[in-house]
């Protein structure tokens, strides 16, 4: 059984202080934010600006100082619009496992995926409450966050069942989604823990699928052209994964959880490499690499 190490708290005198002039917007997120929040760009601002200081207070993340938590990453990948099409017939559930305030399920949704079929989940409450207060919408949305926390899902699975698609405004645990999720969204979680422990986060979000024709999984994280551990300006031991390296660990996955014919026939995976974070962000020597991902059961 894969260990999990868990996160570990960061020293104060080495996180980096905050940076406004981080904050940049593409004309496709500046729009979003202009239906979904305020037209009025210095409103928008001051708002974002808020929930970025607060939250960091609270949990120092790099991509909080990059205000990532306003940018949207989901949208980019190659599978979304498959994934919108799919959702658009209504008879799918959507997850976004590590949504942080929730601005990549909240396009989703003005994008036509039903919003009674999508969950945002995270691990801290705190997260999905600015979410609300950045946009404004605590009494008006339609998708339904949780906070829960993936590695108390059991594995191997022990008690757990599907959770019927009409009853999903109930979910209050992940281990409630138990084969019962289409399409898994994860953006910038793998890389947070080491390569035994980003197996074990594997092994429960294959659990939470449904694996039938047209399951999608897929995500960015930071990765590397050749697997190994980041070098990592916070001191954290964390795994980057190559796309070479990324498609075995899922086939090692649904070898486990099914079976080697299944993981060769049935499972579809890819992975390729973008240099979208700059430097300053993540205090690093050069751009960082984002692996942009998925893995599909045909």
């Amino acid at each position: 059984m894969a260990e999990i190490t868990r996160e570990v708290k960061l020293d104060p005198a080495i996180i980096p202080p905050l940076d406004e002039s981080l904050l940049t917007l593409s004309n496709d997120e500046t729009e979003f934010l202009h239906k979904a929040i305020t037209t009025d760009d210095e409103e928008l601002k001051r708002r974002i600006i808020e929930v970025q200081k607060d939250s960091y207070q609270e949990h120092a993340y790099p991509c909080i100082r990059g205000f990532h938590f306003v940018n949207l990453f989901m949208s980019a990948n190659p599978v979304y619009p498959e994934v919108l099409a799919a959702g658009k017939t209504g008879n799918t559930v959507f997850l976004d496992l590590g949504c942080c305030m929730g601005t990549d399920v909240r396009k989703l949704v003005a994008d036509g995926y039903p919003a009674a079929r999508v969950l945002g989940c995270d691990l801290r409450q705190e997260f999905l409450d600015y979410g609300y207060k950045l946009y404004g919408d605590k009494d008006t949305c339609a998708i339904h966050f949780f906070a829960s926390d993936i590695f108390a899902v059991p594995y191997p699975a022990t008690g757990l069942a599907p959770t019927a698609p009409d009853n999903l405004s109930g979910v209050t645990e992940l281990g409630q989604l138990y084969r019962s999720v289409d399409h898994f969204y994860t953006g910038a979680l793998f890389h947070l823990f080491d390569e035994a422990t980003q197996y074990a986060l594997a092994l429960r979000v294959a659990q939470l699928l449904t694996r039938k024709l047209g399951t999608v999984v897929f995500g960015r994280h930071q990765g590397l052209e050749e697997e190994g551990y980041i070098n990592d300006h916070l001191g954290r031991k964390r795994y980057g994964h190559s796309p070479k390296s990324w498609p075995l660990l899922w086939k090692k996955v649904f070898s486990e959880v099914e079976s080697p014919e299944f993981a060769e026939n049935k499972v579809v995976v890819e992975a390729k490499l973008s240099e979208v974070i700059a430097a300053d962000v993540f205090r690093a020597r050069g751009p960082t690499n984002m692996l942009y991902w998925s893995v599909k059961i045909v």
